[in-house]
């Protein structure tokens, strides 16, 4: 029978390094990609991976039980995640191609346009305010409802609502000068 995340979290907490590196197998993924989503950086997010789940292993004794075990581990990554905006010097964006163009071909011209659409996209998205960028990337990249997203941020489900609400119409600011243009 296959332990669930409350009897591996109970093991962690007794001191178990197999309980909880079954955790972190479990949770990795979508930790890894939040992390991502938020900096933007495949370095900077494994990192930052590593941090969240070095501070769910020294703070598995403070998990009461109130939620699910993701919910919790959630939380601790959105911290994470603010708590290293924070920390964070402003980088600028870039796009990096693998590979050269050669003339006439539509694959690279079209893989061109796309990595240059995802830097606009991306560049828009780092535009936003940190706690709405994180809620729009709860939401719409891990598919989180309002109720796991306001579980995950402490804050009310009014409060969801409104930086959703608020995160789209400023996302939306910023993607229509490229939309007219053409850029998008």
């Amino acid at each position: 029978m296959e332990k669930t995340d409350r009897d591996l979290l109970a093991l962690t907490t007794a001191g178990d390094q197999n309980a909880f590196a079954e955790l972190v197998g479990r949770h990795q993924a979508r930790v890894l990609q939040l992390a991502y989503r938020f900096s933007r950086d495949r370095q900077d997010a494994e990192e930052l991976a590593q941090e969240i789940f070095f501070k769910a292993w020294r703070s598995a004794r403070s998990f009461r039980g109130d939620s699910a075990f993701s919910t919790w581990l959630y939380r601790v990554a959105v911290n994470a995640c603010l708590n290293h905006r924070q920390r964070a010097k402003a980088r600028p964006d870039s796009v990096s191609l693998n590979g050269e163009l050669e003339a006439g071909d539509p694959q690279a011209a079209d893989g061109m346009v796309a990595c240059e659409r995802e830097a606009r996209l991306r560049k828009a998205m780092a535009s936003l305010p940190p706690r709405q960028r994180l809620a729009l990337a709860l939401a719409s990249f891990e598919d989180k409802s309002y109720e796991e997203i306001a579980a995950a941020m402490g804050v009310s489900l009014a409060s969801v609502e409104s930086l959703l609400f608020r995160a789209r119409q400023n996302l939306a600011a910023v993607l229509r000068p490229l939309r007219q243009k053409g850029e998008l």
